[in-house]
């Protein structure tokens, strides 16, 4: 008898529990739904809005929208906002609630704004530069008070600049807007400029040049001077000196000159600039606007050695040149670009373009390189005249990276020895030397 009081009196004790528990979890509950989304609104001024939460009961999460392209999301239930509407119209503000379980409530209410702001008038100066058509000269001229401004045009930001040249490479119509910040809201206007002409100075991609913009020798920055005698491997005749009688730029050239002249034992100077440790690249486009020498025994060249020359020697660093002339009997006219190797011994192939009528001495001519994965190509003037597959494992050095050469060399295995035809002195003036590399 005292086991069944037990166990009805047990099974009394769980439903009551049971039932407790559930009250207590539905109380819980319906507490924390006890809660509603209220705020208020009054005016500062005209502009100025004050705006404060009176929302009551048992929430958490607090989201704000001002309708004004502003808001914020706090937990702060006695945080209060002044916000700003420079511009007339009606702002829908609204308030969002949620509570630990989820559950949302919110209100809207409409602000009313009669007038725009006349405290800030927003204005700007967007003029063409007057020697350079391809930049914008701007000026902020907004009165009234604020925070901060910026600038916006095609993909540029600028902060903060009360007068900025904004660059436009290209032709064509650009909107300029001028984004300025009082109150923590943004007020803009905007511009439209006219950009009547290319740049033809704008050089996409460019990582590397020298515009000889300057006086002196070849910038240290950019060129090593190499000195000495000796036939450099190609029975020459010059010294190359580190005068400016043998390389100097001036009026945004440089020129090398040979000369003929008693110097270092040998019978000729000249220059010879490299890039070797200072910049090398691999693949890319390399171009230099140049004047050559003429006549017996010239041998000027633009060209380039793999980096690992120092170490592993020449032609297993290989080498590229993108242009050299032999003078004399007739080949004043031609240019050739030429590829070295090395495979069981030294392998070259190579190709030349004769210029229609004169001489390459007669005028500037771009001579260029393009250099990917896969081939080199070279041109004169943009005329493709030399083309070599370079995916063979054999031709393994021209995946590596190169660093550039100029100079003049006098006498030689190729040109031969000036005669008495060869006048002198004989110069090679360059008016650029620039390097490309493009994104893949």
């Amino acid at each position: 008898m005292k086991s069944s009081i037990r166990i009805i009196f047990r099974a009394l004790l769980f439903v009551s529990l049971f039932i407790a528990t559930l009250g207590f979890v539905g109380c819980d509950k319906n507490d924390e739904s006890d809660f509603s989304a209220d705020f208020s609104f009054d005016f500062i001024d005209d502009n100025n809005v004050l705006i404060e939460n009176q929302s009551n009961g048992d929430y958490y999460w607090i989201i704000w929208d001002f309708g004004n392209g502003l808001g914020d999301t706090t937990t702060d239930k006695t945080k209060s906002y002044e916000v700003y509407y420079p511009k007339a119209g009606e702002y829908n503000v609204t308030l969002k609630l949620n509570n630990y379980t989820g559950e949302k409530k919110q209100i809207s209410k409409n602000v009313v704004i009669a007038s725009d702001d006349n405290s800030i008038s927003l204005s700007f100066n967007a003029d063409i530069h007057p020697d350079n058509p391809n930049i914008v000269l701007l000026e902020n001229t907004t009165v009234g008070e604020y925070e901060s401004f910026r600038w916006e045009y095609e993909n540029n930001v600028v902060e903060g600049e009360m007068q900025y040249e904004a660059y436009f490479p290209y032709e064509g119509n650009y909107d300029i807007v001028l984004v300025v910040v009082k109150d923590g809201q943004e007020l803009s206007l905007i511009e439209s400029v006219e950009i009547t002409q290319d740049d033809p100075n704008y050089h996409p991609n460019l990582v590397w040049s020298d515009e000889f913009n300057y006086t002196g020798l070849p910038d240290a920055q950019y060129w090593n001077m190499e000195t000495g005698g000796g036939g450099w491997g190609n029975n020459e005749l010059q010294y190359y000196t580190n005068r400016e009688a043998n390389a100097k730029v001036d009026n945004g050239i440089l020129t090398i000159t040979a000369l003929k002249e008693d110097y270092g034992g040998r019978n000729y100077t000249s220059a010879r600039i490299t890039t070797q440790n200072k910049f090398d690249f691999k693949y890319g486009k390399i171009e230099a606007k140049i004047k050559l020498p003429y006549g017996k025994g010239l041998w000027p060249a633009f060209w380039m050695l793999g980096a690992n020359f120092g170490s592993t020697g020449w032609p297993a660093c290989g080498e590229i040149d993108v242009m050299e002339m032999v003078g004399g009997d007739g080949n004043d006219s031609k240019c050739h670009s030429t590829l070295h190797w090395d495979n069981n011994g030294h392998q070259s192939y190579g190709e030349s373009y004769t210029l229609t009528s004169g001489i390459l001495a007669d005028d500037f001519h771009v001579f260029s390189m393009e250099w990917d994965e896969q081939k080199i190509v070279s041109y004169i003037d943009g005329i493709q005249y030399f083309i070599i597959d370079i995916t063979p494992g054999a031709l393994s050095e021209f995946h590596d990276n190169f660093f550039i050469i100029m100079n003049v060399a006098v006498g030689g295995v190729w040109p031969g020895s000036p005669n008495t035809s060869t006048v002198f002195p004989q110069t090679l003036e360059v008016d650029y030397v620039r390097v490309y590399q493009y994104d893949k």
